[in-house]
């Protein structure tokens, strides 16, 4: 019974009948709305909570309030499996190496230009000065996850966001100011292609940018990449 009203509140979080950020029902408003006891109301707010679709809020003043799943949260959930069958960040690179040029090629295809604006926005904010790592890492990540979407393929920008994060959040210090600068043009060889609506071009640039890449992290990172991934809390 609890799964089903954790179901219920769910499809309304997903389907945007209840806002991200918007109070829930009070337990006993709950209760009389699903005709339920009280302790099936917290057993089917813990699973929802547990699920990231929550957050409550004890005390005064409190309660359960509706969120959004992040994908930082899939990307731990998916460490635990890699580590249950031994992968390590060089599986993933591996991954990376076959799907990101698909994503460009998509990327080529549908990108609005409104996305291209931001992504080239994001190129000269890391142009101006490549040496401030904390906007390199900003903008970068602005760059990565608006070429996903503008795949506008929904399950590719899942899948691409979570294993870009992987690797990048196996990275224990900051990358030389050479790379940066190589990352920087490379990226814009591809922002260029899908500027022009070139699939051809755009899956080329990407390829060889995600290659140097990945020749990068296993010269350089060897030691890293080679280790099982490490799920934590």
């Amino acid at each position: 019974m609890s799964e089903r009203v954790a179901n219920v509140i769910a499809d309304q979080i997903l389907g945007g009948g209840i806002d991200e950020g918007q109070r829930l029902p009070t337990e006993k408003e709950m209760m009389a709305e699903y005709g339920v006891a009280r302790t099936t109301v917290r057993e089917a707010l813990r699973l929802l909570e547990s699920r990231d679709l929550i957050t409550i809020k004890p005390g005064v003043g409190g309660g359960p309030t509706a969120a959004r799943p992040r994908y930082d949260s899939l990307g731990n959930t998916f460490k635990l499996f890699l580590q249950l069958e031994g992968a390590t960040i060089s599986d993933v690179i591996d991954v990376r190496l076959t799907l990101e040029p698909l994503v460009a090629r998509q990327a080529a295809e549908n990108a609005s230009p409104s996305q291209l604006d931001e992504m080239q926005q994001a190129l000269d904010s890391m142009r101006a000065d490549p040496g401030d790592y904390e906007n390199f890492q900003e903008q970068n990540a602005l760059f990565q996850t608006t070429l996903y979407k503008a795949a506008g393929n929904a399950a590719f920008r899942i899948v691409m966001e979570t294993l870009w994060l992987l690797v990048r959040d196996a990275e224990p210090t900051e990358h030389p100011l050479a790379t940066r600068r190589a990352a920087i043009d490379a990226q814009q060889i591809i922002l260029d292609a899908l500027a022009l609506g070139d699939p051809d071009a755009a899956g080329r640039a990407m390829s060889t940018f995600v290659t140097d890449s990945a020749r990068y992290y296993r010269r350089w990172l060897s030691r890293v990449i080679a280790q099982p991934v490490h799920w934590q809390l």
